[in-house]
């Protein structure tokens, strides 16, 4: 990294803005992810709104760490069900420091450059407990549900099955303490039919509701083109016409986007700055979002990591106050950073919010192309009548290195 000048360009200030759109704030609390039940499923007094997801595509395995949020339902009573392609060698709890170190690492900001002496013309040019693998089924005669695994981490209760029909996993879960409601039989019956298993978790009595972690699995190694996303089971865990939220990070060998979705970065050339605090980012942003009626994906970042990148990022947000080290943990990110091989891997993060109509589940493809910032810088000029545009000289590392003073819009706390 370039050595701090002794003083800034004359009168050049910069804010740093946090580009998150108001639709797609985050709502508490979290867990691991799936399709949710809960008590008064049918009657959808709550449901999911949000989903995060990480995946690493390892030489060697395939690591998913999944969370979601929901609305309006106990976090102590609730289970969750992920149709899985391969059954995992290895379940854990995950933290959410990962997805916290992750959002601050690769979530889109805006600096915003004041340009106050004149105009210039133009704007710049767990380890395992409880039964062991089994084909049969010691709580009831099961018939053609086989039981492939059983445990439990610090917060989850879990199985591992798999079976001929829909509603002979919908009622062996049910039997097992996982009650799924009647529709449920008819959203597993695509899996069932790809001989896909299903991953059942449920929160033990003793766990804290506030602070459930996120599921880590462990699969077996996989290439973006053959990795499934089961988003679609998620419409049975929804409120009627609402959105689901979704944040994905997809970490490998190089860029990965959707394959059967729309996909594309908000376009800078169109960024303008509209007062010293304010830019059209969130309006760009929606309009990618409303580019194809069949759903659509914003690329926030697409670059790679590097040694010690996601620690740095966890600092940062807990030196700015964004992240509570009290419900994080550093150590298991540095853990987990190391065990997972990112270094030298490739970052995608992805967003997108979905109706039930438009979710489907994701498939992916290994891509290419120009690399995607997270920062953003745009001139404003009081002076302008109008908004400048985003700055194209390369000048942007530089000044945000130059800067005394960053001025950050504080996303609301995150509870986990």
């Amino acid at each position: 990294m370039a050595s701090l000048p002794l003083r800034p360009p004359a009168r050049t200030s910069v804010v740093i803005l946090t580009a998150l759109v108001a639709a797609l704030a985050r709502p508490t609390p979290a867990a691991a992810c799936g399709g949710m039940v809960f008590p008064e499923h049918e009657a959808r007094v709550g449901g999911m709104s949000d989903q995060e997801l990480a995946v690493v595509f390892g030489a060697e395995e395939t690591v998913l760490v999944a969370s979601a949020r929901y609305e309006g339902v106990d976090a102590a009573e609730f289970a969750f069900v992920l149709p899985l392609a391969s059954a995992p060698a290895d379940v854990r709890d995950g933290n959410p420091a990962l997805f916290l170190a992750l959002d601050e690492y690769s979530a889109p900001r805006i600096a915003i450059y004041q340009n106050e002496d004149e105009r210039m013309g133009l704007c710049g040019s767990s380890d395992k407990a409880g039964g062991g693998n089994s084909l049969g089924d010691p709580m009831g005669d099961g018939g053609d549900v086989m039981v492939i695994d059983r445990g439990e981490t610090a917060t989850y209760e879990y199985v591992v099955i798999g079976g001929d029909t829909g509603t002979a996993i919908a009622d062996w879960l049910t039997d097992a303490g996982y009650p799924l409601p009647a529709d449920y039989a008819a959203a597993l019956g695509p899996y069932v039919a790809n001989d896909w298993f299903f991953f059942a978790a449920k929160v033990k009595p003793a766990a804290d509701s506030g602070v459930l972690a996120p599921i880590e699995l462990h699969l077996p190694p996989a290439q973006p083109a053959t990795f499934e996303v089961p988003l679609a089971i998620a419409t049975h865990s929804m409120k009627p016409n609402a959105e689901l939220r979704l944040t994905t990070y997809f970490i490998g060998g190089g860029p990965v986007l959707p394959e059967n979705y729309a996909a594309q970065a908000v376009d800078d050339d169109e960024l303008v700055a509209l007062s010293e605090t304010e830019t059209n980012y969130a309006e760009l942003e929606a309009a990618v979002l409303a580019s194809d009626p069949e759903g659509a994906w914003v690329i926030d970042y697409s670059n790679p990591l590097y040694a010690g990148g996601l620690a740095e990022a966890y600092d940062q947000g807990t030196w700015a106050g964004r992240i509570d080290p009290e419900t994080a943990d550093r150590a298991w990110l540095e853990d987990f950073t190391a065990r997972a091989g990112l270094d030298g891997l490739h970052l995608t993060r992805l967003r997108t919010a979905l109706k039930p109509a438009q979710l489907r589940d994701l498939t992916l493809r290994a891509a290419s192309g120009p690399p995607v910032d997270a920062v953003h810088g745009v001139e404003y000029d009081p002076d302008a009548g109008q908004g400048c545009q985003i700055d194209r000289t390369g000048r942007l590392p530089q000044l945000l290195l130059l800067v005394p003073v960053l001025a950050w819009i504080r996303r609301k706390p995150r509870r986990h």
